[in-house]
């Protein structure tokens, strides 16, 4: 779909599948009231095809039965699936973690521990950069920007929520799943402060557009579930135990800081 000038709705996602998994309720219901909803997925871009993969690299590759034309079918799911919710896909060029390199000429993060380690030091000037590029969002002044809260500490969604909370404009934080299953590392990621949650009431559409999107990540089922049963299943009961038995999903606000 052509790209609108301006936005109600922006939601920046780590990577090409974060803020469907989250938000796409919420999304299928701004879209069904005529609003312009877009998603910026920061850490879409390509590996340099003449350098190799780290060892972890292939492994996931491998897990997700793609080549070296991973990224770019993960990029066509992504599109697939918001223009299922009729959602925009503004796809960024940079590179996930996994194909990161130091100055040095080493992968940032080689393995399945560094992803939930220490921000590699050179990542500052990466932040800085997104927080430039972000300011030029096409937002009006009362649009909404959606950050993640960063649930699980992936380095990524650390790095994106930095970049977000460093610009100017307040954001909305979503529950990034499945990490928000865990009840402790939902609490931890909300840091210092007072903090008011938003539940997003979901119709039976809103629920059945958020499944259908998130089945368009076919090479992602396998890091998440079983199968796309499992799945359903999954994202049902989470929306439900928001909703104390109607569906919902939550989002969260910081009201004070200590």
């Amino acid at each position: 779909m052509a790209h609108a000038s301006e936005y109600t709705h922006i939601y920046v996602s780590p990577h090409l599948d974060d803020a469907v998994l989250s938000c796409a309720g919420r999304m299928h219901r701004q879209v069904g009231t005529g609003e312009r909803v877009a998603v910026v997925t920061v850490f879409a871009g390509s590996p340099d095809p003449s350098t190799p993969l780290s060892s972890y690299a292939r492994e996931l590759h491998t897990r997700w039965e793609q080549s070296l034309d991973a990224v770019e079918q993960r990029r066509k799911e992504d599109r697939e699936a918001l223009a299922l919710l009729g959602v925009d896909a503004l796809q960024w060029p940079y590179k996930d973690c996994i194909y990161r390199r130091t100055p040095g000429g080493d992968y940032a993060y080689a393995s399945e521990e560094a992803l939930w380690g220490r921000l590699h030091p050179a990542e500052t000037s990466l932040i800085r950069e997104l927080t430039v590029r972000l300011e030029d969002l096409p937002l009006t002044p009362d649009s909404v920007l959606y950050a993640p809260l960063a649930v699980g500490r992936h380095v990524d969604h650390r790095i994106v929520r930095r970049a977000v909370e460093e610009g100017r404009r307040d954001p909305v934080y979503y529950e990034d799943f499945p990490y928000a299953e865990d009840a402790e590392s939902l609490e931890a990621a909300k840091t210092e402060g007072v903090w008011r949650a938003e539940l997003v009431p979901l119709s039976d559409e809103d629920v059945e557009a958020k499944i259908a999107a998130i089945a368009r990540y076919r090479s992602q089922m396998n890091s998440f579930w079983a199968d796309q049963t499992d799945m359903e299943t999954s994202i049902r009961a989470f929306v439900l135990r928001h909703g104390l038995e109607a569906p919902a999903e939550r989002y969260w606000c910081p009201v004070s800081k200590t």
